[in-house]
């Protein structure tokens, strides 16, 4: 029985992510434009929560640092 597959073999130079990343995202967005959007948005949801993780966690050391630094407020 055949097997088709739609793959995308990667390999990224991690010392240019954003480049390398976006060029990914280009190959992907052309091979499905009629998904495009929905790829888009579900980047965008991604990212979204990758950002707010590291936001809360920033604002979490840096509570910790006040915190920690003696003074009264």
């Amino acid at each position: 029985m055949a097997k088709i597959k739609s793959t995308l073999d990667i390999q990224l130079d991690l010392t240019r992510p954003i480049e390398e990343l976006t060029e990914v995202i280009s190959a992907v967005i052309a091979s499905q434009l009629v998904r495009r959007k929905e790829i888009l948005i579900g980047l965008d949801i991604a990212v979204g929560n990758a950002l707010a993780e590291i936001q809360a966690q920033e604002e979490k050391e840096q509570k910790v640092d006040d915190d920690s630094s003696g003074k009264v407020s």
